[in-house]
C-alpha cells in the first residue's frame, strides 16, 4: 500500500531591521517518504520582494552540492539536465520543487539557497529525506521432507525500515515474534500450506501459500492368521497407510493372486485340510520398504450342515399344512456364509440361497448339498409332511369364528324385529279412533232394556248424525241417557241390521263409552 506524503521543506526569512542583516533560512524536519508517492518542497522567504529573488535547490547529499535547479522569481526556472524528468518546478508558485515519483534513491539531504540582492548575504538550510519502502516477501523452505526431518522456513524481504515477519499454516498463526525465520521437527500432521506476512511503515505484503509436504514411510496393520474352507475363495488385504502412496509386491507359496488389484491377494485354497499358506505384502515408497505377513490354513469348514426353519432346526421331519408358506435356510455350523451349497425339492435343483415354496398334498423331501467348504458327508435332507388345513373353530376355550358369525346375525335378526314392531306400534298410533261420530261406532246393537248398554255381535244402524240432537230425534234410538254415551249400529249392510233389538241382543249387551 503506498501512501501519498507530501514532502515539505519549508524555508522562511525573517527580516531583520539593521541594514546589514541579510535573509535567513529555516527547514522543518520532515516525516518518512512511501517509495512511489509525490514530494513536494516548499521554499518560504521573507522579504518577498526587491530587486531580484533567486531560489536555487542543491543536493548536497555527502558533502556534495549539486545543482537541482534555478528559479529567478517572476523570470526565469531552469532544472539542471542532469535531474530533468525527475525534478520540476511548479508553474504555479516559484516556492515548490516537485518529485513525481519519489524512489529509495533520492534519499540524502537537500538545501534551499535564496538570493535577495537588496539584502545580502546569501543564506541557506539543509533537509534530509528519509524514503521508505516495502517490496514483496519471498518464503523458501525445502519440500518434500521426511518425517523427524527438521524444517526450518525463511522469509526474506528488502524493506526499510526493517519488516516484522508473521508465519501461517492453513491461515493459523504459527510465529509472530517479528522473526525472519522459523524452525521445527517435521510430523506428517505439518503437511500443508504455508505464508510469510511482513509489515512496517511503508505497507503490508504476503506471500503466496506454497505446500510443505512430509512423507513417511508405509504403515501395514497386521492381519490376525485365517482359517478357511476347502475350495474357498481367499481375499487377503492389508491396511496400509504411506506418504507417498505405496506401492504394493505380494508374495506367495503355492497360491496364484487371481485378481487384477495390486492393492489385494485372491486365490482359492485347495481341498486337502491342513494346507497352509502364507502370503507376504512388501509395501515400499520413497522413503522405506515394510513388510507383514498372514497364515491361511484349510481347515475341517464350519462343522456340520443343518437345515433351519424359523430359527430352529429341523431334524428329519416337519409338519405343515396345504398351502403353507415354507421358508428353509442351510447352515454349516451357525452360518450359512463361508461356504457354497445348492438345494434341491423333490429333485429339482433349485437356486435361491434361501429356499421357499408353498406347501402342496402328499409332502416334499428337501435335500441342502454343500459344493465347496463343506464337511464330509456334504449333504443333509428333510421330509416336509402336509397335511389338510383343519377347519377353523376358533381357540379352545374361546369364541370361534363361526360363534361370533351366529351372534352377529341374531343381534341384527332382533334389530329387524324391534323395527317392525315400533312400525306397527306407531301406525296404529296414526290409525286409532278419531273423535268423528261414524268412526266411534262399534259392531253391537242397541240395548232397548237398558239405555246405557249396547248388545254385543251384531250391526245396528247408526244415528242419522253423530250428534245427541240427531239420535234423539231417531225413532229407534232414543237418546236418554244421562250421560254422553253413545250407541252405535253400522252404518251399511243389510243382513245383519235389526231396527228393532229383540231379547237376545240384551243378554250380550255391554255398555260402551265413546
Amino acid at each position: 500500500m503506498a501512501l501519498k506524503v507530501n514532502f515539505a521543506v519549508v524555508i522562511y526569512m525573517a527580516v531583520l531591521i539593521s541594514i546589514c542583516t541579510g535573509v535567513t533560512v529555516n527547514i522543518d524536519n520532515l516525516d518518512d517518504v512511501i517509495e512511489g508517492s509525490e514530494t513536494r518542497m516548499i521554499c518560504n522567504y521573507n522579504p518577498t520582494s526587491g530587486s531580484t529573488i533567486i531560489i536555487t535547490w542543491r543536493n548536497v547529499t555527502g558533502g556534495a552540492s549539486d545543482d537541482i535547479a534555478t528559479n529567478v522569481v517572476g523570470v526565469s526556472k531552469l532544472v539542471q539536465p542532469a535531474y530533468d524528468g525527475i525534478f520540476s518546478l511548479d508553474p504555479n508558485d516559484d516556492r515548490v520543487l516537485v518529485i513525481a515519483n519519489t524512489l529509495r534513491s533520492y534519499s540524502g539531504d537537500y538545501q534551499c539557497e535564496v538570493n535577495n540582492f537588496d539584502s545580502p548575504p546569501t543564506t541557506a538550510d539543509v533537509v534530509t529525506l528519509n524514503v521508505i519502502y516495502l517490496e514483496d516477501p519471498v518464503l523458501s523452505f525445502t519440500t518434500p521432507v521426511n518425517e523427524g526431518d527438521p524444517v526450518t522456513l525463511s522469509c526474506d524481504v528488502v524493506s526499510k525500515p526493517n519488516a516484522r515477519f508473521t508465519f501461517k499454516k492453513d491461515g493459523s498463526m504459527l510465529q509472530d515474534g517479528g522473526l525472519s525465520t522459523y524452525t521445527f521437527t517435521a510430523n506428517r500432521n505439518d503437511q500443508g500450506s504455508y505464508t510469510c506476512e511482513v509489515d512496517n511503515n511503508a505497507g503490508t505484503k504476503a506471500t503466496a501459500g506454497q505446500v510443505l509436504n512430509v512423507y513417511f514411510a508405509p504403515e501395514i496393520t497386521a492381519l490376525e492368521d485365517m482359517e478357511v474352507s476347502r475350495g474357498e475363495t481367499v481375499l487377503i488385504s492389508f491396511d496400509v497407510e504411506a506418504r507417498p502412496a505405496a506401492n504394493y509386491d505380494w508374495s506367495s507359496q503355492g497360491a496364484t493372486d487371481i485378481d487384477s488389484d495390486p492393492e489385494t491377494f485372491r486365490f482359492v485354497a485347495s481341498n486337502n485340510i491342513g494346507d497352509v499358506y502364507t502370503v507376504t505384502l512388501n509395501a515400499s515408497n520413497e522413503v522405506a520398504a515394510r513388510q507383514s505377513s498372514v497364515q491361511v490354513t484349510v481347515v475341517d469348514s464350519c462343522g456340520s450342515l443343518s437345515i433351519v426353519n424359523d430359527g430352529k432346526k429341523v431334524d428329519g421331519n416337519m409338519n405343515a399344512e396345504v398351502g403353507d408358506d415354507v421358508s428353509l435356510r442351510c447352515l454349516c455350523g451357525d452360518s450359512d456364509e463361508g461356504f457354497e451349497y445348492e438345494w434341491t425339492l423333490d429333485g429339482d435343483k433349485m437356486s435361491e440361497s434361501t429356499l421357499t415354496f408353498t406347501a402342496e398334498k402328499g409332502g416334499h423331501e428337501v435335500v441342502c448339498i454343500g459344493t465347496a467348504g463343506a464337511p464330509e458327508p456334504s449333504s443333509v435332507s428333510i421330509n416336509v409332511l402336509v397335511t389338510d388345513k383343519e377347519p377353523n373353530t376358533g381357540d379352545e376355550g374361546g369364541i370361534g369364528t363361526g360363534a361370533i358369525a351366529g351372534i352377529v346375525v341374531g343381534i341384527l335378526v332382533m334389530l329387524i324385529i324391534l323395527g317392525v314392531v315400533i312400525i306397527i306400534v306407531l301406525k296404529s298410533r296414526d290409525d286409532g279412533p278419531s273423535k268423528s261420530a261414524d268412526s266411534a261406532y262399534m259392531d253391537v246393537t242397541w240395548d232397548t232394556k237398558d239405555p246405557n248398554r249396547v248388545n254385543q255381535g251384531k250391526k245396528t244402524a247408526p244415528p242419522s248424525n253423530g250428534t245427541k240432537e240427531a239420535a234423539k230425534q231417531d225413532a229407534y234410538h232414543p237418546y236418554d241417557a244421562p250421560d254422553d254415551r253413545a250407541y252405535s249400529r253400522p252404518s251399511y249392510g243389510s243382513e245383519d241390521y235389526n231396527d228393532r233389538p229383540d231379547d237376545d241382543d240384551y243378554a250380550n249387551s255391554m255398555p260402551v263409552t265413546v
